[in-house]
């Protein structure tokens, strides 16, 4: 008995000693009017993990913007000391290769199971990175069974900031306006240097810095569950939880959808136990879409998933009253999928804080009570994902590496590889192979496939296809008969694109880098028909930096005309703008020179001295226009371009400048430079015309153009509540691509009224005055994945 007590005491005393969150940030996590910053979390995770064994702090890499970017694993000691080991055994089970039944079953017995928790993928959803931080010192120090059988059992894997750069661009935005009229307005930025709300929309292309290095610690870990926190619940729900809404992907396996469904309702059974009320399910929220970070796990059977508890703004709290309420939920009534309803009242950072951190409990709560069957469980769907696609097609797909624009088509096959994907390649044909008996071949064929969106009467919340070899323009061939085993002997596995060298044409979208790189290092180029060639620069760089580009120089051909790279600028509204963030980062990546115009910048007019092209992304006419209303942020921010803008814009293009805009911003050109073009779509209602996000094809009409050259006679662009166009009889100017007639453009997702566009225009030049005006009415950037489209705007940044 008196040892009994010793340890008891020396225990108590341990955690006496570790440090809390209010004692180094002088805050509790949750405060009224009080956000820590990424560097104040670390801070304290860096104490934290210097008092204790039973947290481990691992440096994954820097982030976009260059911060030290840190996780956290926690557990006993014990368990941190063999690390290595249980990942070893969690990727033995998650590839399900060289191991039985017997023998899965023993090391899902033996393994800690790893459970990957996150907070501040969103940042502006601030409760999700402030709750980690109590969250990590519970795990750590608290000594009530729950904790024990946690760190006894599992080996939690504590992202306290998945997004580092909008953690403090978040919480220094606030605490600068803190006190003042703006302490609730919104941020002038976006919260990751890019893309913002989109960084959860790249998880299969990897784009950004910060979705590869998550995607590589995850297929390092292979954690059981992956869960993400939001803070974005349908009001007056308190949290959203699995199951989602319908529709739901065929190519899970039907586990990870069984165990969805089970942990959303344990959560909110056990949020209910700790009066916790507003659980809400199956509304508003579908993961239809295979590109969400917290949800393509799932196609390698980590159970993955998010919740949105809900927001008011920032830290400052908020009351709410049952008249705030939608009508039909004002008589709190209790309904099967939301059976504890909210009743209104003050809601707090700290509730919002609460409810995350009571999910995290009982999701690790569940791990433990189920961790071995749940393990056995991930082996069980990579075998059988294995066994199925033994005898169901596609047995292999095969990507000949002989392409139209094969540069491109080998950033595909990198991006697979990235993903976990096994790639190999034959020599006769010469191709690359997919074979698809292996763990995770259900996301390639979530990718390759295109999507039939089936008939529910919920409309799509995002995009509804998104058929990667369509949107990158890459031939691929699905084999329906079984290799034989001789072609299975004869491929060899591929883990990079060395050896590639296509022809410099202006076929290859990677073409474009290299004449940039040229440029810039004074070369010339010219350019006759389709072909490059470069003078003026060393034959050795040159051949480094097409190689560099996997691309070849053919012979030089007399009569080339010289490329001449314009000047670009690229609208950039304080109203921060995710389209805008993603032709940044493309122009960034293939190397093209531009400046980023501000509201002021195009006020202060003379545009035409300094620009010869001027984009202005996807955002529709009154946020240009308007911006932010003056009073609801700081003065620096409030307002648009102004009638004043707009006029030094029709001043730029009638001087012989170009002005080109995607998507929505072409009606904002349309309406201010009063072209003689309509949108064939306006005031057509939503069960006429719907469409949140498909792939069509366009025809490419005017193949002599400059601003065509490159493009497939028939490309596929993604659709996405945009526009298409009527020319008026007093028209001039040129169609360049137009929808098919009398049929339907479809070629992925869901399109209600197909007949809308047919032989509508889908991309037109606009003569005005000395200078044009391109009107694309759909997004030829689209979230960094559309290459077969960049040309539509990289053909406007070079003269000849």
């Amino acid at each position: 008995m008196r040892k009994f007590a010793v340890s008891l005491l020396f225990a108590a005393t341990a955690w006496a000693q570790l440090p809390t969150p209010e004692s180094v940030l002088g805050h509790k996590p949750g405060d009224d009017f009080y956000l820590a910053t990424y560097e104040d979390a670390l801070g304290y995770f860096r104490k934290l993990a210097a008092s204790s064994g039973r947290i481990k702090l691992v440096n994954v890499g820097k982030t976009t913007q260059g911060r030290d970017w840190w996780m956290a694993f926690i557990s006993a000691p014990e368990n941190l000391a063999q690390l290595e080991h249980y990942k070893d055994i969690s990727r033995r089970l998650a590839v399900a290769r060289g191991i039985g039944d017997e023998q899965a079953h023993a090391l899902a017995h033996e393994i800690k199971p790893i459970i990957h928790i996150d907070g501040g993928l969103h940042a502006s959803e601030v409760a999700n990175h402030q709750h980690t931080i109590q969250l990590g010192y519970d795990l750590v120090a608290r000594e009530e069974p729950l904790y024990q059988d946690i760190r006894k059992n599992l080996i939690v894997e504590l992202w306290f900031s998945i997004n580092p750069d909008g953690q403090t661009i978040v919480a220094d935005w606030y605490r600068q306006n803190l006190g003042t009229p703006y302490e609730v307005s919104p941020l002038p930025a976006l919260w990751q240097e890019y893309v913002g709300h989109d960084n959860n929309r790249d998880g299969y292309m990897l784009n950004m810095l910060e979705s590869r290095e998550v995607t590589k610690a995850t297929l390092e870990t292979q954690p059981l569950v992956f869960y993400t926190q939001h803070q974005s619940a349908p009001f007056p729900g308190r949290i959203y939880l699995p199951p989602f809404a319908d529709p739901i992907s065929g190519n899970m396996h039907p586990l990870m959808l069984r165990w969805l469904s089970l942990i959303g309702m344990s959560i909110a059974q056990y949020l209910d136990d700790h009066d916790l009320p507003g659980s809400m399910h199956q509304e508003t929220f579908d993961v239809w879409y295979p590109g969400y970070l917290d949800n393509i796990g799932n196609f390698r059977h980590t159970i993955s998933f998010f919740t949105e508890t809900a927001l008011y703004r920032y830290a400052t709290p908020h009351f709410y009253t049952v008249e705030d309420f939608p009508a039909v939920r004002q008589g709190l009534g209790e309904e099967m999928l939301y059976s504890s309803p909210w009743k209104g009242g003050w809601w707090r950072l700290a509730d919002a804080c609460r409810y995350m951190y009571e999910a995290d409990m009982a999701v690790l709560n569940l791990s433990v009570k189920y961790r071995e069957q749940m393990q056995y469980n991930k082996y069980r769907a990579a075998r059988d994902t294995i066994e199925h696609f033994q005898k169901e097609p596609p047995f292999a797909y095969e990507i000949p590496r002989e392409q139209r624009d094969a540069p491109t088509a080998a950033v595909m096959m990198e991006k697979l590889m990235l993903n976990g994907i096994e790639v190999h390649q034959s020599a006769k044909p010469d191709a690359w192979v997919i074979l698809m008996d292996q763990p995770f071949a259900g996301l390639v064929k979530e990718l390759f496939e295109p999507q039939v969106y089936p008939t529910i009467s919920q409309r799509p919340y995002d995009v509804t296809g998104w058929t990667l070899p369509y949107q990158m323009g890459v031939e691929v061939h699905a084999m329906t008969t079984p290799p034989t085993q001789a072609f299975r002997d004869s491929l060899r596995s591929v883990k990079d694109m060395n050896g590639l060298a296509a022809p410099w044409n202006r076929e290859a979208n990677a073409s474009f880098r290299a004449v940039n790189q040229i440029l810039a290092a004074k070369g010339a180029v010219t350019v006759s028909g389709d072909d490059w060639a470069a003078t003026g620069i060393d034959k050795g760089k040159l051949d480094a930096l097409l190689a560099e580009n996997h691309l070849r120089a053919g012979a030089a051909k007399e009569g080339g005309k010289p490329v001449k790279p314009l000047r670009v600028g690229l609208y950039r509204p304080w109203t921060a703008s995710m389209d805008e963030g993603w032709t940044r980062w493309i122009l960034e990546q293939f190397q093209f020179p531009f400046t980023n115009l501000y509201n002021a910048d195009i006020i202060g007019g003379h545009l035409r001295e300094h620009y010869d092209t001027i984009v202005i992304p996807d955002m529709n006419e009154r946020q240009i226009i308007d911006g932010y209303r003056p009073g609801t942020i700081p003065q620096r921010y409030a307002g648009g371009l102004g009638e004043e803008g707009v006029q030094e814009l029709r001043d730029f293009v009638t001087a012989g400048g170009t002005l080109v805009t995607f998507n929505n911003a072409s009606l904002f050109a349309i309406n201010q430079f009063k072209l003689p073009v309509t949108n064939a779509l306006e005031g057509v209602r939503a069960d006429q015309f719907f469409c949140s996000g498909c792939l069509v094809t366009v025809h490419i009409e005017d193949e002599k153009s400059p601003l065509t050259a490159g493009l497939a006679s028939n490309t596929i662009v993604m659709f996405e509540r945009g526009p298409a166009f009527d020319t008026k009889t007093e028209f001039k100017g040129k169609v360049l691509a137009r929808y098919p007639k009398e049929r339907s453009a479809l070629a992925s997702g869901y399109l209600a009224g197909p007949d809308r566009l047919e032989g509508k225009a889908a991309a037109v030049e606009a003569d005005f005055g000395k200078g044009h005006v391109l009107l694309l009415g759909f997004k030829p950037q689209w979230r960094g994945q559309s290459h077969a489209a960049y040309k539509f705007f990289f053909n406007t940044f070079y003269g000849e």
